[in-house]
């Protein structure tokens, strides 16, 4: 019975170290952060889209996103929504895959671990966008940033799709 719960013990201990560095050497506790991955993104048209899928986090505590910027290649703004701006989200642009749902919270877009969404945005500005590359950035309250290339493909590029 004591040679079991000492193999028990070595098990759990061992366990901890490998997953999460947590006997000796810093504590890699993945779930205390959110991540997010953002893949799809595009800009066709007035429109940039983007999927996000939230991965990583506390299972209780959202992603609270209180920004989207994009930029072209000189670091420039073209497009920029703050936590306002997501609050007031319409839900008809966010098209939620799973049963965690994305949405509009009080302050910011609300974005649960396991949420699998496409989010849409539709602006004047991306008309008249020159085809090239541009960067997508996406904000955290918690001041943790999450960024993807997004190109836009001239109208021929777009045709041959």
């Amino acid at each position: 019975m004591f040679t079991g719960s000492i193999v028990i013990l070595f098990i759990t201990l061992y366990t901890n170290q490998y997953f999460h560095g947590g006997v000796w050497g810093d504590l890699q506790n993945k779930s205390i952060k959110p991540k997010i991955e953002i893949e799809h993104a595009k800009i066709s048209d007035n429109s940039l889209s983007f999927q996000v899928f939230r991965v990583e986090g506390v299972d209780v505590y959202g992603s609270f996103l209180i920004g989207i910027e994009l930029t072209n290649k000189n670091g420039k703004s073209i497009l920029k929504l703050n936590g306002e701006d997501l609050a007031d989200f319409l839900q008809e642009n966010i098209v939620n895959s799973y049963v965690a749902k994305v949405k509009p919270g009080k302050h910011s877009m609300i974005i649960p671990l396991g949420a699998k969404a496409k989010i849409s945005i539709k602006n004047k500005s991306l008309t008249e966008l020159p085809p090239g590359n541009y960067q997508l950035t996406l904000t955290d309250i918690s001041g943790t940033t999450w960024t993807s290339n997004v190109i836009k493909l001239s109208f021929a590029q777009q045709a041959m799709q």
